[in-house]
């Protein structure tokens, strides 16, 4: 850093263009298998860009040549419920590093910086190969700022490469893509002023991609899939996701969570992902639930903070529109047909699930994570177009029901009180073309099991950090140079032998032959 010189970074546009000239052709992209997932940095990975505006960041590949690519920051802080509930401390009093949101009550970061707990998120796709011979840097963007991000699969296989730098304004983080759009919409208008408490709170919120669209009516209410990786039908699939206290039990759901305290952590959209996050479900003001939405993939993850229950379903019942798709999960890998008519799925905890068919393919990964000892759940499954079973919430049918059955005794969850348990579930999704097989969809586990390693180290051009300030003068002056040298070169040839300056256009011999004949 101590080499930089004042003015260098002017020269880099005449640089940027030899690099093209000069750049060897025929390099492969990176050999990393990881196209749905992301790869995710904190600001502390990143000290060349601490303290730089998040949009100030800019991101490449390099395959002997450079190419911008989609990156976003997503900036975190120390927050309070209590701000989130809008100053409600009854409902808040909780205090994590989450993310923040000037859209809603939670606010924005109290520093607008980068910081060492704000995130930077691309996507492993966009990752290319490594500049072994660095001569020159992409285009607007600031010598000195440069980062090398080493993606590597613990699976095996080639890293991957991605550079970041600051840009010198002109460039959109974003590079022109977007991977995700979010129409997040409230039916009563702006959040701040006409979000109720106690609720409900319709909205007709979409998440749309070119491999699946997810609907939202409320809050905590998902209801609604469309599927179009490859030749899936794209017709509506999810009736709800669904959470009761027990099959048949309907003094809890998501709808009544919905009726009552409830707020928006963050509604973060950008160029690569979408943060949906949200508290509130009856007794459980703190209890949260997150949705990370990717292009093929998304995550959701829900915290427990509640005083002690009897237990707690997560499962997802499917419409008729389902009906022909095949049910199965680690316990049962050859599956069942949904078609609303019973069958037995053995019970048991859930590593992954798949429901495919003509409709499309969802491959879901689940992580449950508790400080409870010896707490291990089951499954529930239920499959019957005229159930005997009270749906509670959605339709009356039970199309493929399926997930998590939490069925033991649950102590304290919420820190609000002295003494409280860890209870959290993660269930990552992927959209998939029909025709996914049992086997595809345990492999997708296992990579989501083993998530990519991502390295950095500063980077920049050795070449450029002694390079002396360019004014105008000095540029015309090199050019010059580099002229007069290309003149000589083929005087040379002509001294010697007498031979005809032929290698040039004819328009330019008449000049060069006077110099040579000088």
């Amino acid at each position: 850093m101590g080499n930089v010189r004042r003015g260098a970074p002017a020269f880099l546009g005449v640089l940027g263009m030899a690099t093209v000239l000069w750049a060897a052709t025929g390099l492969n992209a990176s050999a990393l298998d990881r196209p749905m997932d992301p790869v995710v940095l904190t600001g502390s990975q990143t000290p060349p860009l601490i303290g730089l505006a998040p949009g100030s960041i800019a991101a490449f590949r390099y395959d002997g040549e450079w190419r911008q690519i989609p990156v976003q920051v997503d900036e975190r802080a120390v927050i309070d419920f209590t701000d989130v509930y809008n100053g409600n401390w009854f409902f808040g009093d909780f205090r994590r590093l989450d993310y923040v949101d000037a859209g809603t009550h939670t606010g924005p970061d109290p520093d607008p910086a980068l910081d060492a707990d704000d995130e930077i998120v691309f996507m492993a796709k966009d990752a290319g190969v490594q500049n072994t011979e660095p001569v020159s840097l992409p285009a607007h963007v600031r010598y000195g700022t440069g980062v090398e991000v080493t993606i590597t699969d613990p699976l095996g296989g080639e890293p991957g490469y991605v550079y970041l730098f600051q840009h010198d304004g002109t460039l959109d983080p974003g590079a022109g893509a977007q991977y995700v759009n979010y129409h997040f919409n409230l039916l009563s208008g702006d959040y701040k002023t006409t979000y109720a408490n106690p609720g409900p709170n319709p909205e007709d919120t979409n998440v749309t991609t070119p491999y699946y669209q997810w609907h939202f009516c409320d809050r905590w209410k998902s209801d609604g899939l469309r599927i179009f990786a490859g030749s899936a039908t794209g017709v509506n699939i999810l009736d709800r996701h669904k959470n009761l206290f027990a099959p048949g039990k309907c003094t809890r759901s998501e709808d009544t969570f919905c009726e009552w305290e409830g707020a928006f952590v963050a509604n973060r959209a950008g160029p690569v992902r979408v943060i949906r996050n949200y508290v509130g479900a009856n007794s459980g003001p703190r209890t949260q639930r997150q949705h990370i939405f990717y292009e093929q993939q998304q995550i959701i993850t829900t915290w427990l903070r509640v005083h002690s229950i009897d237990g707690v379903l997560d499962f997802f019942d499917y419409t008729p529109a389902a009906n022909g798709m095949t049910y199965s999960n680690n316990n049962l890998p050859s599956g069942v047909v949904i078609d609303g008519v019973p069958d037995t799925v053995p019970p048991g905890p859930l590593l992954w699930e798949m429901v495919s068919g003509t409709q499309g393919t969802l491959v879901m990964w689940h992580r449950f994570e508790t400080d409870i000892a010896g707490y291990v759940p089951t499954s529930y499954y239920l499959d019957d177009a005229a159930p005997t079973v009270r749906q509670c919430t959605g339709d009356a049918y039970a199309y493929g029901s399926s997930g998590h059955w939490f069925d033991q005794f649950i102590p304290n969850t919420d820190p609000y009180l002295v003494y409280y348990s860890l209870f959290s579930l993660s269930r990552r999704i992927y959209f998939m073309p029909p025709g996914t097989s049992a086997a595809e969809a345990q492999l997708l586990a296992n990579k989501a099991d083993n998530p990519l390693n991502a390295t950095t180290a500063a980077w920049n051009p050795e070449a450029l950090s002694d390079m002396p300030a360019a004014t105008p003068q000095a540029l015309a002056a090199l050019i010059a140079a580099m002229l007069l040298i290309s003149t000589l070169e083929h005087c040379m040839p002509r001294k010697r032998t007498g031979t005809a300056i032929t290698s040039l256009p004819s328009s330019h011999r008449h000049t060069i032959s006077d110099v040579c004949n000088k």
